[in-house]
């Protein structure tokens, strides 16, 4: 990509539980993933962190961009983006990212995509807080990090800790494993040393869609 090769454009790395970029920074430079994990969250006033999502490096150019959708706001991140595992990022300056783009509509396009999923993703868990539908959105959040392997729907193990799932959701671990005990009861999921495993994604669906209320 010619981007990497512009003047200014560095490849850096951060360690395990560094922070790639910090909540309330002035964004100066744009971070493009090529390997690790590493998941955006922030510090609510009582201090309790909520995440909002996992970040890996993947072909999308603009999904693995670190801190892109800031440049579009104020410029000052309201959110942490801290490596899971080591990461290797490419240091890109914001000027440089956005001379690149202008004439790119496919990347825009991109742009305006991530844009809209965040912004469903927030006001989803925004509005099952308020409601008191955190169960069901729990369900969805499942479904969502599931896929098939060996012939087993699997969540991923990024959502497989209930500490993990309770920063996603805003909830103590102990609710989240209140309702996963439920789900479980109901023969709905499993856990192995895989991860959780979806028994019944049928079942499993209507309590996302909050088509039935989970007793827990």
């Amino acid at each position: 990509m010619d981007l990497l090769k512009q003047p200014g454009v560095v490849l850096c790395e951060f360690k395990k539980g560094e922070y790639i970029i910090r909540q309330g920074e002035e964004i100066q430079y744009l971070y493009y993933l090529m390997s690790g994990t590493c998941h955006r969250s922030t510090i609510t006033e009582k201090g309790d962190e909520i995440v909002f999502g996992v970040k890996k490096s993947s072909e999308n150019f603009v999904q693995s961009t670190l801190g892109v959708l800031i440049i579009y706001s104020n410029g000052i991140s309201s959110n942490n983006f801290i490596a899971d595992t080591t990461c290797k990022c490419y240091r890109i300056p914001k000027k440089n990212f956005l001379h690149y783009i202008k004439d790119k509509p496919e990347l825009l396009n991109q742009l305006i995509t991530l844009a809209m999923y965040e912004l469903r993703e927030l006001a989803g868990s925004f509005q099952a807080r308020q409601e008191g539908k955190v169960a069901n959105r729990l369900c969805e959040q499942l479904l969502k990090n599931a896929q098939l392997r060996q012939g087993k729907l699997i969540v991923n193990k990024d959502y497989s800790n209930y500490t993990t799932i309770g920063r996603f959701l805003g909830i103590h671990k102990v609710t989240v494993a209140k309702i996963l005990k439920a789900l479980k009861e109901e023969g709905i999921i499993d856990k192995d040393k895989q991860g959780i495993i979806i028994l019944n994604e049928k079942l499993l669906t209507s309590y996302a869609r909050a088509e039935k209320t989970i007793d827990y």
